[in-house]
């Protein structure tokens, strides 16, 4: 599991990319810890997007844990909630 921090910010977009590769070496399906998250800008979400599209190719999924009203209202107001779909195993 990966506990995102709790700003998604394009200052952080880099690192976690990179935590997110190493993520996906398992070739597995993806757990994201949200509960943290108090910010999210759109490079952040726009990186959820990719992570979610190459999930997709490969059958998994991204698997999120904990909730975050801050995230779940940036990725509607992007009207992206159709695509990025917070529903929380917890």
């Amino acid at each position: 599991m990966l506990k995102l921090p709790n700003e998604l910010a394009i200052t952080q977009v880099e690192i976690l990319h990179q935590n997110l590769l190493l993520e996906l070496n398992s070739k597995d399906d993806i757990c994201l810890d949200i509960s943290d998250v108090i910010f999210a800008d759109t490079a952040s979400i726009q990186l959820l997007c990719a992570l979610q599209k190459h999930l997709l190719t490969t059958h998994h999924k991204i698997i999120w844990s904990g909730k975050s009203d801050v995230l779940t209202h940036a990725i509607n107001q992007l009207g992206l909630n159709q695509y990025l779909i917070l529903e929380s195993k917890d």
